[in-house]
């Protein structure tokens, strides 16, 4: 019976620190990005019309065979639409993704399973229990944020 409480007690020991162990690796949104007002009418005049899913999807490949490149969107849940902001300045070769998910820890696993292919958030914004998001490699990172940062979308905040 002594041999069998120490197993237990050995097997609880290594797996809550296996546990931490992937713990540690995890991150979490402390604050999205801000989304300034004040370049509000700047970036109206850039966005494209609302579009489902499936025609934004299509736009976005259209415009990245012209040379634009995705840089910002939105997401209407109630409508069930999206609009996108474009750029010539950047071109995210080697990967990007763009995604909207509703609830935190839907988004928070998106953000930790895109960070561990290799991706860094652009920009993380949340309208209600929707967040938005744009994911890019670490060597476009800056080139987007700067893009962003000039159409008033800050950076968001994450923490380990």
């Amino acid at each position: 019976m002594r041999t069998r409480d120490l197993l237990r007690l050995g097997l609880v020991v290594l797996f809550s620190s296996v546990s931490s162990v992937s713990a540690k690796d995890e991150v979490q949104l402390s604050y999205p990005s801000k989304v300034a007002a004040a370049k509000g009418k700047e970036r109206e005049k850039l966005f494209s019309e609302w579009m489902t899913n499936q025609n934004i999807s299509a736009h976005v490949e259209e415009m990245g065979k012209k040379g634009q490149q995705i840089l910002f969107f939105e997401y209407n849940a109630p409508t069930d639409k999206w609009r996108a902001l474009f750029s010539s300045k950047v071109s995210f070769r080697g990967g990007y993704s763009w995604w909207v998910f509703y609830g935190e820890q839907e988004m928070e696993a998106k953000l930790n399973n895109e960070i561990k292919l290799g991706r860094q958030p652009a920009f993380i914004t949340r309208e209600g229990n929707a967040y938005a998001m744009l994911f890019v490699t670490p060597e476009h990172l800056e080139a987007a944020r700067k893009e962003l940062e000039a159409l008033g979308v800050g950076e968001p905040k994450i923490r380990k």
